[in-house]
């Protein structure tokens, strides 16, 4: 059984996992593609799977408002699984919940960047309803980002 808690941006596990989640970013594309760090004021709720041991094996942050959109838009960032609990469904639970706490938030719509590269991913929000979307700020430019958005 897997619990979500949600937690601080400076939370050690969210921490941890968003730096494995960059360092697997790196590893497919190399150095040019090192997210953009995130300014802890711009991240509104941070969300872990705890799987059943208690250790943290997923991730997810809501920004809220996305810098490139008006108010009533949030962006999801930050999304992961470690390597050996993928394939079940835990990427969906987390996404699900982040959506949830959006619609709690009063957010009517969620964009979100992934690379071309991570197939994964973009079976996971095409399956949940997302629409690719032109490319957004800081993105626009980048070739290797395919951009999504979700009316809530």
């Amino acid at each position: 059984m897997t619990t979500l808690v949600r937690v601080e941006w400076t939370d050690p596990d969210l921490q941890r996992l968003v730096a494995a989640q960059e360092a697997e970013v790196i590893e497919r594309y190399g150095d040019e593609m090192a997210a953009q760090p995130l300014e802890p004021g711009t991240v509104s709720v941070g969300l872990l799977v705890r799987d059943e041991a208690g250790v943290a094996v997923g991730c997810g942050v809501l920004r809220d408002p996305a810098p490139a959109f008006q108010a009533g838009t949030a962006e999801l960032n930050r999304m992961y699984v470690v390597p050996e609990q993928r394939r079940r469904g835990l990427a969906k639970v987390i996404l699900r919940e982040l959506e949830a706490i959006a619609v709690e938030r009063k957010v009517t719509q969620l964009v979100l960047e992934t690379g071309v590269l991570l197939e994964e991913a973009i079976g996971l929000y095409s399956s949940e309803g997302y629409r690719i979307i032109d490319n957004y700020e800081p993105y626009e430019d980048s070739m290797d980002s395919r951009c999504f958005a979700k009316a809530l």
